[in-house]
């Protein structure tokens, strides 16, 4: 079974997205954190739900396209 909990920077790698981006939604609250227990400075973020974020994201995007630049 694949990790769920990984370190913000492991997500940003895995995702391809910044781990500025995964931080300040931690800050926000948007997503779950939880506290990494081998290295305080680090916090765990839900892989599981990073990607379903994204996928909303990105379809929220698809969205917008909706052929708008016919003319």
């Amino acid at each position: 079974m694949a990790e769920r909990w990984v370190t913000m920077k492991v997500a940003a790698a895995r995702l391809g997205i910044p781990a500025s981006k995964i931080s300040r939604w931690a800050n926000r609250g948007l997503i779950q954190v939880k506290p990494n227990l081998f290295d305080r400075r680090s916090r765990l973020v839900d892989l599981v739900e990073l990607q379903e974020k994204l996928a909303t994201l990105s379809d929220i995007q698809d969205l917008g396209d909706d052929g708008d630049a016919e003319e």
